[in-house]
């Protein structure tokens, strides 16, 4: 290789380097992004055990020392909330829960989605009316506390999407590189039927 086509290269890779962590910055991590510069004026919100309406109890008791499951299929359920539920990530600490699932309901559609004690978040993007949190547990076993955090947005710069974009760039550009245009012998014609008009004298037919 040429120190021309390398220096082109090194150009190239620099550009793709920069504009796949422009993207990671401004498409993947957006939202973090807006709300610390003010432009979103969504509001993290966290609810507890203690904004759970009784009313909202399936299968389940809150005594003392937390909730109690009492059969199968506990759940609870967190009612008016009527506001766009953008992420939701869950910190709990319990004996005999196996997982968690959140049913979403939304004005247009609603969304189930299982979610990992103290995970990162999980992305809803919704305006959601009221969650579900069903228990997968046996009767017997206890909540002692139970958070859910909404709306907390965590900037996630991701060095595996960061290093795939680079990737593709370049090594579609490479492919690109060892493809030869098919040469049909157009301009080898053309330049014998010009060479042959030159090489005869004036005059000739």
């Amino acid at each position: 290789m040429s120190k021309k086509k390398k220096i082109k290269w090194v150009i190239y890779t620099l550009i793709v380097i920069a504009a796949a962590a422009l993207l990671e910055v401004c498409a993947f991590n957006f939202k973090p992004i807006a709300v610390s510069l003010g432009w979103r004026a969504d509001e993290t919100r966290a609810y507890t055990l203690a904004d759970i309406p009784a009313d909202g109890l399936i299968n389940c008791v809150m005594d003392e020392n937390g909730l109690k499951v009492t059969a199968e299929g506990a759940s609870f359920t967190l009612t008016g909330l009527g506001y766009e539920l953008n992420t939701v990530r869950i910190v709990y600490e319990a004996d005999g829960i196996a997982g968690v699932n959140a049913f979403c309901d939304s004005n247009k559609e609603d969304k189930t989605v299982s979610l990992e004690n103290g995970a990162g978040n999980t992305v809803i993007d919704a305006t959601i009316l009221s969650v579900r949190f069903d228990l997968d547990a046996q009767a017997g076993a206890t909540v002692r506390s139970f958070t859910v955090i909404i709306n907390d947005y965590q900037f996630d710069f991701s060095w595996a999407r960061f290093v795939a974009m680079i990737a593709v760039a370049v090594i579609t550009r490479a492919l690109f590189g060892l493809q030869r245009p098919i040469d049909y012998g157009i301009d080898t014609s053309a330049n014998l039927q010009k060479q042959e008009k030159e090489d005869t004298p004036q005059g000739e037919s």
